[in-house]
């Protein structure tokens, strides 16, 4: 993932959460798990950090949004199970994967507001693409 890329995700995640008046931390890292940027909001949770860090690990390494993860798991215990022993998984909604010319190339955490607020605000920024 490209740094002009890093930073359109960036940014249109942060203009989101402040058109929505949310303080959240926005967290990208790369196909490898591992953190490349993080922007977070005056007033933003402590925990907040690792949450949107964790969405963005998920997304990038399933290559499934993280609410998807957490249906999944729902309907099967087995997975619940094996996702409930790895702390780096996490089926709470506002991770997703970073695209970029169809092909996966990171994921986009996304936490401090509420549930509906993180996937909307991941749903914005993980779509943006470069100027």
């Amino acid at each position: 993932m490209d740094q002009e890329l890093m930073e359109a995700v960036l940014t249109a995640g942060r203009q989101e959460a402040e058109r929505q008046r949310v303080p959240v931390t926005l967290t990208i890292v790369d196909t490898g798990g591992h953190v490349r940027a993080v922007w977070r909001a005056e007033g933003c949770s402590y925990f907040a950090l690792e949450s949107s860090r964790v969405k963005a690990v998920t997304a990038s390494q399933l290559r499934l949004p993280s609410h998807v993860v957490g249906e999944i798991s729902q309907q099967f215990p087995v997975l619940q199970a094996s996702f409930a022993a790895n702390p780096e998984i996490t089926g709470l909604p506002g991770g997703f994967p970073v695209l970029h010319d169809g092909a996966v190339v990171g994921g986009l955490g996304v936490a401090g507001g509420n549930f509906e607020q993180d996937q909307s605000i991941v749903l914005v920024a993980a779509g943006a693409e470069p100027s």
